[in-house]
């Protein structure tokens, strides 16, 4: 398989990993989690971008939009994951 084929492989899988954990999340802080495990290996520089949206996430959350945004800024990223509560 080649370098290439791989890291789309990786990246799929890997936003196949924050969709199907973002189900179980129910706040931006566990949400905020699940975006850290996913910033893991290759995706790493995404965890200071993670806690981040945890903060905004709880913003947003107080003032009525209950979303955290997700931090992937590649191909599909900027997705958006539904919180029903803002700790």
């Amino acid at each position: 398989m080649s370098v290439l084929k791989y890291g789309l492989l990786s990246a799929v899988t890997a936003s196949v990993l924050v969709v199907a954990t973002s189900a179980f999340a129910n706040s931006c802080t566990s949400q905020g989690a699940s975006c850290k495990a996913w910033a893991t290996g290759q995706f790493s520089s995404y965890k200071a971008a993670c806690q981040a949206e945890i903060a905004a996430c709880k913003q947003r959350c107080k003032a009525g939009d209950k979303r955290f945004v997700g931090v992937y800024s590649g191909a599909g990223g900027g997705q958006t994951y539904p919180v029903s509560e803002c700790r």
